[in-house]
């Protein structure tokens, strides 16, 4: 990427970030912000792959979760308020948070661990109002009321029980896929690679709804 390419997408990522704080949570304006923020990012093919080589065959597993996670993070709470333009780009904020922070929280995910988070009540069963729902809650709120029935039908060939709904579900409660393998015995790759197929299946189902 040139240096003017580069000022380009540091320039456009900090008007979208800047646009997003500009409004209250659970807006129109700030979703459509944040939605652009996130796949201007992943495009961008400028996050940080961190401890490259590490992991051997579960590397992607791991980097994908974390990759995940963080742009939930940009999606919840006011989480988007945290970013400084006076501090830096919003590429190197994020690269920092995912290098620091949902890298290293991926792994005992994938891994498994002692340490893996397992929430006693799910996001799914304690939503917020719908004042201060989250762009983050809406989409599992959809997801979970499949008012077409698509998210359900979709799902691993011979296990109708593994289904897109099921889990993402599971996936966004802190059920590591290493649990849900184990659930289902399934493989890991199998269930991960067919999640991340419905996620791009479905992405414009789920932008045309927020």
């Amino acid at each position: 990427m040139t240096n003017d390419k580069r000022q380009q997408l540091d320039t456009r990522l900090k008007e979208l970030a800047l646009f997003a704080q500009g409004y209250p949570q659970a807006t129109k304006e700030r979703r459509m912000a944040l939605t652009q923020l996130i796949d201007t990012i992943w495009q961008s093919g400028k996050l940080i792959r961190p401890y490259k080589g590490q992991f051997q065959l579960l590397y992607e597993d791991i980097y994908e979760e974390a990759v995940q996670t963080l742009f939930l993070y940009l999606c919840q709470s006011d989480n988007i308020c945290k970013y400084d333009p006076g501090r830096g780009e919003v590429i190197t904020w994020v690269n920092v948070l995912l290098t620091k922070r949902f890298f290293p929280e991926a792994i005992p995910k994938i891994l498994g661990s002692s340490n893996e988070i397992k929430l006693e009540n799910s996001h799914l069963e304690n939503l917020a109002s719908p004042e201060s729902i989250s762009l983050y809650e809406e989409i599992i709120k959809y997801i979970e009321d499949d008012p077409e029935r698509i998210f359900i039908k979709e799902h691993i060939k011979g296990h109708p029980e593994a289904n897109f709904q099921a889990i993402a579900k599971r996936r966004y409660s802190g059920i590591s896929w290493k649990t849900i393998s184990q659930e289902w015995g399934i493989g890991i790759t199998s269930l991960h690679n067919f999640y991340q197929r419905c996620v791009k299946k479905f992405a414009f189902k789920l932008r045309e709804y927020l």
